[in-house]
């Protein structure tokens, strides 16, 4: 069986979109786009693998924030030996991963084939994500502050990535054009200030009854002040107006601190955890 491997060009996306509608093994965690519309993205890193004219496997690599990126798309063919693709996948897109300056790259393995497939040369597990959900109950007593609330708009986009940036550490940080993304489609932004500077921000999405808080992010330096729990009551708040019963949200295992303010606010963990892999280029 003789392989070969190319970069992604635009021509191929129809061939890859059929090995990811047909095959078993698929891998996508884009949160916000598309698959078509996220190969189409300038600095994401596509590298494919061939069997004379067949794709039978790929690997797509987000663009790099701080030197740091994760595995978005990954599909395996399924009649061919997926640790057998999925290395080669790995070994011909490092070289392309040292141009860009990307050190350190994670994958999380939302599916059970690939955790079983893992790891990867120079992977580890790293820790893991956590679910946690919410249906319904009383919420606490929210101590008054000083903070105030309003929606978040795209003008916003500086001050939200500076403060993502400083909350989180690689390879938990959002790009530029991912957080523009989730501002884009958010079911609700907004946006926490402090003497008029951007302290805090929470981007979620909706489903029908069902709501899921995909970030809530607070500067490091004002922790402590119920600055999140503001912006999580009135999530909360507003999603109910709105008919939604349920909401989720992902955490890491190691963040505490975030967990028992879900906890606080009634959320419970569903058992849902997934590894995060993380490797070195």
């Amino acid at each position: 069986m003789t392989l070969s491997t190319t970069p992604y060009e635009r021509r191929y996306r129809e061939a890859l979109l059929n090995l990811m509608f047909y095959s078993r093994r698929t891998h996508i965690h884009l949160d916000w786009h598309k698959v078509g519309q996220w190969l189409d993205l300038p600095e994401v890193c596509v590298r494919i693998v061939w069997l004379k004219d067949n794709a039978i496997g790929f690997m797509g690599v987000s663009m790099p924030v701080n030197q740091a990126a994760w595995i978005r798309l990954l599909a395996l063919h399924h009649y061919r030996d997926p640790a057998l693709i999925l290395r080669l996948l790995w070994d011909e897109i490092q070289p392309q991963l040292n141009v860009i300056d990307l050190h350190h790259v994670g994958i999380l393995a939302i599916n059970q084939w690939l955790d079983e497939l893992m790891p990867l040369p120079g992977f580890i597990h790293g820790e893991d994500v956590v679910t946690l959900f919410r249906a319904g109950g009383e919420l606490p007593a929210l101590t008054p502050n000083h903070v105030r609330l309003r929606d978040a708009y795209l003008e916003d986009l500086p001050n939200i990535v500076a403060l993502d940036h400083t909350a989180f550490v690689p390879p938990w940080q959002m790009s530029t054009e991912e957080l523009r993304q989730a501002l884009r489609i958010a079911a609700s932004a907004t946006i926490a200030t402090l003497d008029n500077r951007v302290v805090g921000y929470q981007i979620s999405t909706r489903h029908h009854t069902s709501g899921h808080l995909a970030r809530l992010a607070v500067a490091p330096d004002v922790q402590g002040q119920r600055i999140g729990a503001a912006l999580l009551d009135d999530l909360i708040r507003r999603f109910s107006r709105r008919g939604v019963r349920t909401i989720t949200v992902n955490t890491q295992r190691t963040n505490i601190h975030s967990q028992r303010l879900y906890e606080r606010y009634g959320f419970h963990r569903n058992g849902y955890d997934l590894p995060v892999w993380l490797g070195s280029v």
